[in-house]
């Protein structure tokens, strides 16, 4: 009898659910990381009991803030409540985040912190590994932004609040597949301006994302206008991804340096709500995502209408993700992209790049940038194996016309 109540008992714990390692509710955790103390806050929701993998959000707060605060104003727990997801708020090294273009002081590893977050989180709780996803307000929107530049093989989808692509010029953002993006903006924003000057402006942004997805079309196939806000966005894009602009009205507060900056706080949306509903739609596609680099060389020939052929040894960088591609040149110009096909594969560089593009034509020939631009939707082709070729012709025109023709070979590697 005894040993029948032993298989019994051993039985009923082979078929009950995994106990969850972290406390319902908040708690700080801490680990050792790069020589110090880093520490991140998790939210555990009272239905969450280890026994089916759930998703996790990264919620990252401001320059200046830290992580209680942002789970304090960011609406996000309420959501991990009601959905069932765990809910990460990491801390930043002198409440910064290295994300790009901002901030002074931030831990120059943030990036690597931020994986092994995840890499902890995900030992102690049943994590659905697929369901990964990023946001964040201000300096954290920055570092939303750029886990979705170089962290797309761990992120499902990301949602940054008031900050654009962090980088100058954008393309030397570099997925390594479309990565669906919803960047948040303040129109009345004193701190990041909607329009750009520090930064690169919410338009750009919203460019960026729309060609190195590969999204159809120049109108946005879905607008929610709520008051004075609205949400515009791009769903036909390269492998179900989307690409999606919020233009936020947020409060003023009399002409104090965040006026319009705190997102959270406007009369038309829910932001929390919004950012899940668009993060919870996508998982990480089921082939790794990959990428192949190499060194390029070969030559660039200028022609301008009724001058000489301007020829010139060219070498580049590059990379070949799952569907997206990036280049730097000798002078260190960034191109980026969306890729299609695989052996060969037409690379259609993004609106940043084609600006990059040009001016480097315009310096080439001695004139001023902006008399300079790329005509039609420039592309470029490539052959990818052990071996990469790329090549093409770039028409130009505006105060001179011409064709720049590309040509570059080299090995890549794994």
């Amino acid at each position: 009898m005894r040993r029948l109540v032993v298989v019994l008992a051993l039985a009923v714990l082979a078929v009950a659910p995994a106990l969850a390692a972290f406390p319902t509710g908040n708690s700080t955790q801490a680990m050792e990381f790069g020589g110090r103390m880093r520490s991140y806050l998790v939210h555990v929701p009272a239905r969450y009991d280890g026994a089916t993998p759930v998703p996790v959000v990264l919620d990252f707060h401001g320059f200046t803030s830290n992580a209680i605060q942002q789970r304090g104003i960011s609406g996000m727990a309420a959501i991990s409540d009601r959905e069932g997801f765990l809910l990460v708020h990491p801390d930043g090294i002198n409440n910064a985040w290295d994300a790009g273009m901002c901030c002074p002081g931030a831990a120059p590893d943030d990036l690597e912190f931020v994986r092994a977050v995840v890499a902890a989180v995900s030992s102690q709780a049943n994590v659905d590994l697929s369901r990964v996803y990023a946001t964040g307000l201000s300096n954290g929107g920055a570092m939303s932004q750029r886990l979705a530049c170089d962290a797309a093989d761990l992120f499902a989808a990301s949602a940054p609040m008031a900050f654009p692509v962090p980088f100058k010029p954008l393309s030397q953002c570099h997925p390594v597949r479309p990565m669906p993006v919803l960047t948040f903006m303040g129109l009345v924003d004193v701190l990041v301006a909607y329009d750009g000057l520090l930064f690169p402006s919410a338009a750009a942004t919203q460019d960026f994302w729309h060609d190195v997805n590969g999204c159809d079309g120049t109108a946005p196939d879905s607008v929610v206008v709520q008051g004075a806000s609205r949400c515009e966005t791009f769903t036909s894009c390269h492998d179900g991804v989307e690409s999606g602009l919020c233009s936020i009205m947020a409060k003023t507060f009399g002409g104090s340096p965040f006026d319009g900056h705190i997102l959270y706080v406007n009369d038309d949306f829910v932001l929390s709500e919004v950012a899940w509903s668009f993060l919870s739609r996508f998982r990480l596609p089921e082939t790794p995502a990959s990428f192949r680099t190499g060194t390029l060389t070969g030559t660039s020939r200028l022609k301008r209408r009724g001058q000489k052929t301007i020829a010139q040894d060219a070498t580049w960088t590059v990379g070949f993700g799952n569907g997206t591609w990036w280049a730097t040149d000798a002078d260190e110009r960034p191109f980026a992209g969306s890729a299609t096909g695989k052996g060969r594969r037409k690379l259609v560089l993004t609106t940043d790049a084609a600006t990059t593009l040009a001016a480097s034509i315009a310096e080439r020939l001695g004139l001023d940038a902006a008399s300079v631009t790329v005509e039609g939707d420039p592309t470029l082709r490539a052959t990818v194996g052990k071996r990469a070729r790329v090549g093409g012709v770039v028409r130009f025109g505006g105060a001179s016309r011409g064709t720049l023709t590309l040509k570059l070979a080299g090995r890549l590697g794994s």
